[in-house]
């Protein structure tokens, strides 16, 4: 099944310490004014711009061995290739805030307005974050609801360029997934347009298949940790 739809720009609209998160002031207190006034308008200008698109189709789970094999550049070890085995159901997707949202934060910094261009980046960011979830909760949704509340099911995505899952990833992805359909475009250099884009594979499974100790020959090199932060989250979300 594929499925293609509009989002509500509500659902993704970051708050103030999600966003300090990616300018590295977590849990910062009396923020200075014009930092303040920085972060409060470039949420605004999101909320403004954003034109979040989404798309997902299912995929039997025994395919995803080829497609995450992709051109051979993946880390020898990785959480991704065990837990897709183990799931219920899983989909390719891919998500977007539009090409409006990343234009205007590219002009900002063309305009020498370049606090607030970084400070609209990570918003961009954190929008992002909220973006992947909600494509889960959508998936989650299309599930039989007796088998996801009897077997305490979670939905948890996972993208090419994190966890060992090498960029390059999503040359195969594409080729599969088609997002050109809501405006998603791939460079050489694998990397999506518009900027912020979101695209992997949304696993449903029990919350245990999720937990894994970030304990693989890349993690010392990761400085981002997005796999602690979404499994807490995954954790916070009802059952």
């Amino acid at each position: 099944m594929r499925k293609v739809f509009r989002l509500d720009v509500k659902d993704i609209v970051p708050t103030g310490e999600e966003v300090l998160q990616y300018q590295g002031m977590a849990g910062r207190k009396n923020l200075p004014e014009k930092i303040s006034r920085l972060l409060y308008t470039a949420i605004d200008l999101f909320g403004q711009l954003a034109d979040p698109r989404g798309l997902f189709e299912d995929l039997d789970i025994p395919d995803f061995e080829a497609l995450y094999a992709g051109k051979g550049l993946n880390a020898a070890d990785g959480p991704v290739p065990g837990i897709v085995p183990r799931a219920e159901a899983v989909a390719l997707f891919a998500a977007t805030m539009g090409e409006a949202l990343a234009a205007k934060a590219g002009n900002l910094f063309k305009e020498k307005e370049a606090a607030l261009g970084f400070m609209l980046d990570a918003v961009n960011s954190a929008g992002a974050e909220r973006l992947g979830r909600l494509m889960c909760h959508k998936f989650l949704e299309r599930l039989p609801e007796e088998s996801t509340r009897e077997r305490n099911v979670r939905v948890q995505y996972y993208c090419p360029g994190h966890c060992g899952w090498h960029i390059s990833g999503q040359e195969k992805l594409f080729e599969r997934l088609r997002p050109e359909e809501i405006g998603i475009t791939l460079r050489p250099n694998w990397v999506m347009e518009p900027f912020k884009s979101i695209s992997g594979i949304l696993v449903a499974g029990d919350i245990e298949i999720h937990r894994f100790s970030p304990g693989f020959s890349f993690c010392p090199h990761c400085r981002e940790k997005k796999c602690i932060q979404r499994l807490r989250i995954l954790e916070q979300e009802p059952g």
